[in-house]
């Protein structure tokens, strides 16, 4: 082999770990360069599956890169969120979830993944309080008159949810407590179903998502008595919160929100989140969410990684407290 060949072959072999080590910052500053994965662990339609379109679609137009929605529902959200957990920390598979439910099943479920390390989460897309609906034939109008009337007669009224273990579900355990009242759980395989029979008269009273109770409100065919955000909702200024009517500890909100692979790279991270940030100040998206009654997020990984592993401690605390498992 020639001297010249020698050095270029020298050169070549030193210059090769220089370009290892600059392929995935490159890939990093040229994401997103193919399409990315929304795996979103709630049903179509549900107030989670509309934001995670909501924002897909305005990233899509913001990063001229599709991003593609993915329905994984089941197993409390387990099955989209193990799928994402396992996913390459590439930035191209990201969760959407509602943060309640993850933290609630964080203790309530047997999971396969850790909840507390196996996800970097990204921000809070969205904020949506629940309102508590009685039949208009109930004689109350609020929740005071709401507790008396449990009080006068124990065991007699009960409250409907979309299933055992759901933030709906614990919010009534909470109110059960707080209002020293003994009222009965009656779960449903989902909201439409327990409303269906608040309608109907065959339960008196249910927790139920704004979005989803927002038609029945305005038609007056149910009434509303409190929802449990830490203020009144935008969308029903004049439903009072939990907390204005005597119980500061039911704050009870669903949060919605992005999470990637524990390992995804910190450049991505800030850089979905910057993009999320901007999508959220959009009117298209402004006006979308106010439609369903969400108040919209932004906050910053950090934040949010440090608020989800709180409310995963909050709702284990609650959990224990009320005492429900899951058969």
């Amino acid at each position: 082999m020639s001297r010249a060949r020698t050095l270029l072959t020298r050169r070549t072999l030193l210059a090769a770990p220089a370009a290892l080590l600059l392929r995935p910052a490159i890939a990093q500053a040229n994401w997103p360069s193919h399409p990315v994965r929304f795996i979103s662990s709630s049903p179509p339609a549900g107030a989670s599956d509309i934001l995670t379109r909501t924002i897909a679609n305005e990233l899509q137009q913001q990063l001229g890169q599709s991003f593609l929605v993915e329905n994984r529902p089941g197993g409390g959200g387990i099955i989209g969120a193990d799928l994402v957990a396992k996913a390459a920390p590439d930035g191209y598979t990201w969760l959407t979830t509602a943060v309640a439910s993850q933290a609630i099943n964080a203790t309530l479920l047997r999971q396969p993944y850790n909840p507390r390390t196996d996800f970097r989460h990204v921000t809070i897309i969205g904020r949506l309080p629940l309102v508590m609906l009685v039949n208009k034939d109930l004689p109350v109008t609020n929740l005071r008159e709401y507790v008396a009337l449990a009080k006068s007669k124990p065991g007699k009224l009960n409250y409907g949810t979309g299933g055992v273990g759901t933030l709906h579900h614990l919010t009534g355990e909470l109110l059960k407590i707080a209002g020293g009242i003994d009222i009965v759980h009656v779960p449903y395989r989902g909201a439409q179903a327990s409303t269906q029979d608040l309608l109907g008269g065959r339960i008196e009273s249910m927790f139920d998502s704004l979005p989803s109770a927002a038609p029945h409100i305005r038609s007056g065919v149910v009434r509303a008595i409190a929802v449990s955000g830490p203020q009144r909702s935008a969308t029903f200024p004049d439903i009072p919160t939990m907390a204005e009517q005597g119980y500061p500890q039911l704050v009870s909100t669903n949060w919605f929100g992005i999470a990637g692979p524990a390992a995804v790279p910190e450049p991505i991270v800030t850089k979905l989140h910057a993009e999320i940030v901007k999508a959220l100040k959009t009117q298209a998206v402004q006006d979308r969410l106010a439609n369903i009654g969400v108040e919209p997020g932004g906050d910053t990984p950090d934040a949010t990684q440090a608020f989800v592993l709180a409310e995963i401690e909050r709702w284990a605390k609650v959990v224990k407290e009320t005492g429900t498992t899951v058969n």
